[in-house]
C-alpha cells in the first residue's frame, strides 16, 4: 500500500494535549456522561465492527459496492429536510440517491463519464444551501474533454433525477494521483474546493497556480468577496498543501479544517484560515506570520480521509463541538474533543469506531452529521448510519 491512498485514492511529532488511545467502546456502569441514561446491554455488533462507542449503534444502509473498479461510495452529501436523501458520488462516474428511511431505496441519479485511474473518477458532491427551491447539487470529476483536467460540475434535480449539467468551474489541475476533490459549502453559501498539489509538490507554493490549494468560489464559480488576494490567486483561500482529501465546515463559527495526507508521516489535521501556507513544497522559509495551524500531526502514517464536526444534536453531553474523522490505513473512526474559540484545540482522542480489517473492505472514506443528528459512514463497500441508541 502507498500513500497514496491505498493505490486508489490518497495517498506533533509531540502531542501538547491528553491523548486518550484507547476505544469508546465502554459504560454500563448505571449511568452515561453528565447522567446521560445508560441504554443498557447492546446487541452484537456487526462483523464489519470491531468496536464502537458504547452509547451508538451502526444501521446498514447501503451495501453491494465492490470496493474494487472504482465502484466505491468516495463521498456523502443530505439534501435537507424534510427531503433528507443521501448524495453518494460513486468513483466511477454514478451519482446515487439514498433515502435515509428504511427500506433505503436506492436510485441512480446521474451518471457521467470519468477518468480512471489511481485516484480520479468522480470525487466529491456537495448540495446547495439553496437546494429546497434551486434544486443544485456539485460534484468534482476528473474528465478528459481535448485535455484531462478537473470540473466543478452542477446538476439539478428535476423529479428525483439530475439534469442540466453545468460547467461551474473548469481546468482545475489533475494528476494520476493528488487530486483531492473535496467539496463543501460555507456558512456564507460559498463554494470550497480542495486540490491536490498534482503529483508535484512545488506547484502548492508557485503564484497563479491552482494545484496544492484550498479555492473559495461563489456558487456561480466566480470570484467571492473576502478571499485574500488579488490575481492572480484571486480563488485561492489557503495554499501548501499536498492531498487535502478531506474537508469540514463548524457549523456556528463557519471555520474550516482538512485533513492532509503527508508523504511518508506528518498526515496533519489543519485549520483551514484565509491566507496560510502549509509549507509543503515550499524551497525556502514560510515567514512565521503565513504559516497555517496543524491541529493535528502524526508522526506515523493513518491517512485521513474524511471528516465533520459534530453539533451535539441528539448525542450524550460532551459530544458537541467533536470532530469524527476517518483514519484509512488503522480502518478507524477517530473522535476528537474539541475546544477554544474558535474549537481548534484538542482535548483528547479516542477510537469512537474500530472497523474490522478486511482487505479494502473496511476502509473508511467519508463521514458527515445528518439532518437528524446521526453519522453516515462510507467504506469501500457500505454506507452506515451510526446514531446514539436508547437500547439494544
Amino acid at each position: 500500500m502507498t500513500r497514496n491512498f491505498g493505490s486508489l485514492l490518497l495517498a506533533l511529532a509531540a502531542v501538547a494535549f491528553a491523548s486518550c488511545g484507547g476505544s469508546d467502546d465502554d459504560g454500563g456502569n448505571g449511568g452515561g456522561p453528565s447522567g446521560w441514561p445508560d441504554p443498557g446491554p447492546r446487541d452484537p455488533l456487526p462483523s464489519p465492527f470491531a468496536t464502537l462507542d458504547y452509547y451508538f449503534k451502526p444501521q446498514l444502509i447501503a451495501g453491494g459496492f465492490s470496493g474494487t473498479s472504482q465502484n466505491m461510495p468516495v463521498k456523502l452529501a443530505q439534501a435537507p429536510a424534510p427531503d433528507n436523501r443521501l448524495f453518494v458520488s460513486v468513483l466511477d462516474g454514478t451519482i446515487l440517491t439514498i433515502q435515509t428511511t428504511a427500506p433505503f431505496t436506492q436510485t441512480v441519479w446521474a451518471t457521467l463519464p470519468v477518468l480512471s485511474g489511481a485516484e480520479q473518477g468522480l470525487l466529491g458532491i456537495a448540495v446547495s444551501p439553496g437546494f429546497a427551491t434551486n434544486g443544485y447539487v456539485y460534484v468534482m470529476a476528473c474528465v478528459n474533454d481535448v485535455t484531462p483536467r478537473q470540473r466543478v460540475i452542477r446538476y439539478t434535480d428535476v423529479g428525483g433525477v439530475g439534469t442540466s449539467p453545468v460547467t461551474i468551474i473548469d481546468n482545475l489541475p489533475i494528476a494520476n494521483i493528488h487530486n483531492a476533490g473535496a467539496l463543501k459549502f460555507g456558512t456564507d453559501g460559498s463554494l470550497l474546493v480542495s486540490v491536490g498539489d498534482a503529483n508535484l509538490d512545488t506547484n502548492a507554493q508557485t503564484s497563479g497556480s491552482l494545484a496544492g490549494r484550498v479555492l473559495r468560489y461563489t456558487e456561480a464559480g466566480g470570484v467571492p468577496a473576502g478571499n485574500p488576494f488579488g490575481a492572480p490567486n484571486e480563488y485561492e483561500w489557503c495554499r501548501g498543501l499536498r492531498n487535502t482529501f478531506g474537508l469540514c465546515v463548524h457549523p456556528a463559527t463557519g471555520i474550516l479544517v482538512g485533513s492532509e495526507n503527508g508523504p511518508n508521516s506528518n498526515d496533519e489535521l489543519n485549520y483551514l484560515a484565509p491566507g496560510k501556507n502549509f509549507e509543503w513544497g515550499a524551497t525556502s522559509p514560510v515567514p512565521g506570520a503565513q504559516v497555517g495551524f496543524r491541529m493535528r500531526n502524526w508522526p506515523t502514517v493513518i491517512v485521513p480521509t474524511g471528516l465533520t464536526f459534530h453539533t451535539g444534536a441528539g448525542f450524550p453531553p460532551g459530544y458537541a463541538d467533536n470532530i469524527f474523522l476517518c483514519s484509512y490505513e488503522d480502518n478507524q473512526v477517530i473522535r476528537l474533543e474539541m475546544f477554544g474559540a474558535p474549537p481548534v484545540n484538542i482535548n483528547q482522542e479516542f477510537t469512537f469506531a474500530q472497523l474490522t480489517h478486511s482487505m479494502n473492505a473496511n476502509k473508511p472514506l467519508d463521514i458527515i452529521q445528518g439532518n437528524d443528528g446521526s453519522l453516515y459512514l462510507s467504506t469501500f463497500t457500505q454506507i452506515w448510519r451510526i446514531y446514539a441508541r436508547t437500547g439494544p
